[in-house]
């Protein structure tokens, strides 16, 4: 029984493969918190991007003129945001006002 013992204790046949193993488990594992890593990064890119263009204000205001032969009235539009602090939901532009042009008409 102490041969068996003697010659399993010098057998190395196997070793190989466990170093292997050993090693493809550490690169696996260094694998798996790399990419959790990278998506962690790539998720907060993208999220500032969101925000970068739900910051963006499409909101625009024309104003009016006024002549002898017409007066074109102005116009505004507001641009509601989508997300964010409740202090920043909505956004407005000043009301319009009509330019009177200084002149006599006939």
């Amino acid at each position: 029984m102490r041969n068996v013992f003697a010659k399993l204790w010098a057998d190395d046949a196997g070793v190989v493969t466990i170093e292997y193993l050993v090693l493809g488990t550490f690169l696996a594992l260094a694998l798996i918190v790399g990419v959790a890593t990278l998506a962690r990064s790539i998720n907060v890119e993208l999220n500032e991007l969101a925000q970068a263009i739900l910051s963006f204000n499409q909101s625009f205001a024309v104003s009016g003129t006024s002549t002898c032969v017409a007066n074109v009235t102005g116009s505004s539009g507001t641009d509601p945001l989508q997300g964010g602090p409740a202090s920043m939901q909505t956004r407005s532009t000043a009301p319009t006002t009509n330019i009177i042009n200084d002149f006599v008409c006939d």
